[in-house]
């Protein structure tokens, strides 16, 4: 009976010791310089939930989100990872919705890149598809040298490199051009 009791005050005196150091461990936290030290050396600032909206005339033109970006001031450049842009006032959709692994936003200029896993929305569920392009807010237009493939239930286009015209909903796909397309649409094949 001894010894039970003894064992049994042992786990406990380790159980204590245990839990102690893990909320200590836990408690801790690094000072700012510590933290500084860990970023980049041109990034000066870093953010998680990026929420950007571009207005114009009081109404917003744009949305830009990412789970992640680092800014570097002298530059004025965001470096965004998982981004999603949604442009608003494109005339021929209510909007579109640009998402890629990874971009940049130049903010004096206004230009977006994005690259790996891209993929544009439309309303109208037609989705294209590429590895990379450029948004110029100033011409409202999306621009891309890699090879584009764009989907609807009704057709499939490929192509090398595009140029979107938001405004007109226009575009132009600019080499090896080819179109499949699926008269009685492909949700019925």
């Amino acid at each position: 009976m001894l010894n039970f009791r003894r064992i049994l005050a042992f786990i406990i005196i380790v159980s204590v010791v245990i839990v102690t150091t893990v909320i200590y461990r836990n408690m801790q936290q690094l000072a700012p310089e510590e933290i500084l030290n860990l970023l980049p050396d041109d990034v000066e600032l870093a953010l998680q939930d990026l929420h950007y909206t571009q207005n114009e005339n009081g109404q917003r033109s744009w949305t830009l989100d990412a789970d992640k970006a680092e800014y570097i001031r002298d530059r004025n450049l965001a470096k965004l990872d998982t981004v999603k842009l949604q442009l608003f006032k494109t005339e021929k959709f209510d909007a579109v919705v640009l998402q890629a692994d990874k971009g940049q936003l130049e903010q004096d200029t206004r230009q977006v890149d994005l690259w790996d896993n891209v993929v544009i929305t439309a309303t109208n569920g037609e989705q294209l598809f590429t590895d990379r392009l450029h948004y110029d807010d100033n011409i409202r237009q999306i621009s891309s040298e890699k090879n584009v493939l764009i989907r609807s239930p009704r057709f499939e286009l490929t192509g090398v490199g595009m140029v979107v015209e938001i405004d007109k909903g226009r575009l132009l796909l600019k080499k090896q051009v080819r179109l499949v397309l699926y008269p009685s649409g492909r949700e019925n094949q």
